[in-house]
């Protein structure tokens, strides 16, 4: 019922505000501590791997289950989830709509 709808669950709708606050980190329209959390791929490396030449974020971490459910491990996976042309809308708004049509896609 809930796609007959065209609703999405709370787990779309975390992930589509976790890739919001992803996009102002990588556009510094947050408070520095936030954005100091995450590194780019090439930070760690100067392989040319398939990560790096895309932009990718470092996603932090170890196997445990509580690190798993941090922004620095969720937003980096999230933000790495979406593509390159969502990534380099030019303004918040144009960023949404893409990321809409993105998360969209991938329910239904």
């Amino acid at each position: 019922m809930v796609k007959c709808l065209g609703w999405v669950d709370a787990h779309t709708k975390l992930k589509y505000a976790r890739c919001i606050l992803m996009y102002k980190i990588k556009h510094d329209m947050v408070p520095g501590y936030l954005s100091s959390s995450f590194v780019p791929v090439t930070a760690g490396h100067s392989y040319n791997t398939r990560g790096a030449s895309r932009g990718d974020l470092f996603v932090t971490g170890g196997p445990r289950t509580a690190h798993k459910r941090t922004l620095g491990y969720l937003g980096a996976i999230d933000w790495n989830s979406l593509p390159v042309e969502t990534w380099q809308a030019p303004s918040l708004g144009k960023f949404k709509s893409k990321c809409v049509q993105v998360l969209l896609q991938s329910l239904f």
